[in-house]
């Protein structure tokens, strides 16, 4: 019985750590496309390229994980002279859009092995627009969303994939908005790609 016992002592921790949920630290960066796309007749959609970085607090257990991100975005583009009907310019203007994202995702873990790890993930975005600046006869203004009539809070739904070698991380996740991006009638919808290489810790 003593024996017993003592087998039990030493053999049942490695059951239980067995059974511990995996926590990663994540710190990424990369590059994205975002475009506005109108429900608006003769309206033609706009694309920004940028680029992010973050950090994520990954948990995973068995084949399931969650995830937690914040990501600064930060997302340009450049308006030329006789672009746009409503705005009169003589040069052309770079404006940058930055906003922090948090998105919240759940997942599943198809491969799992030592040196390999594969996910699969669907989850939520909630979007918060910063001050942004544009450069106009080389002079850089800043200016609110609100100037632009951009919400300050957006809602969007995100699926993606993230693969782990060895401590590298790379990442690619299509985001949907589900809010209207701008306070207008129309209809506005976002569309999003990012792709990130990280660090795992």
């Amino acid at each position: 019985m003593k024996k017993l016992t003592l087998i039990l002592l030493f053999i049942g921790p490695l059951f239980i750590f067995a059974q511990q949920p995996k926590m990663d630290i994540r710190l990424y960066g990369g590059i994205h496309s975002s475009t506005f796309v109108y429900r608006a007749e003769n309206v033609d959609a706009d694309m920004l390229i940028g680029w992010q970085a973050g950090g994520a607090f990954r948990v995973s257990r068995r084949k399931e994980f969650f995830e937690i991100d914040i990501t600064y975005v930060n997302s340009g583009i450049t308006v030329a002279p006789n672009e746009d009907a409503d705005i009169i310019l003589e040069e052309p203007v770079e404006i940058r859009l930055h906003s922090l994202e948090i998105p919240m995702t759940i997942g599943y873990i198809p491969v799992k092995t030592t040196f390999f790890k594969w996910y699969l993930y669907g989850g939520l975005v909630s979007k918060f627009s910063l001050k942004g600046k544009y450069t106009y006869k080389g002079e850089t203004e800043s200016f609110k969303p609100s100037e632009l009539h951009i919400n300050w809070y957006n809602l969007g739904a995100r699926i993606g994939s993230q693969v782990d070698v060895a401590f590298l991380n790379f990442d690619i996740g299509y985001t949907i908005g589900i809010t209207n991006a701008f306070h207008s009638r129309v209809r506005t919808n976002t569309h999003a790609l990012q792709f990130s290489v990280g660090f795992l810790f």
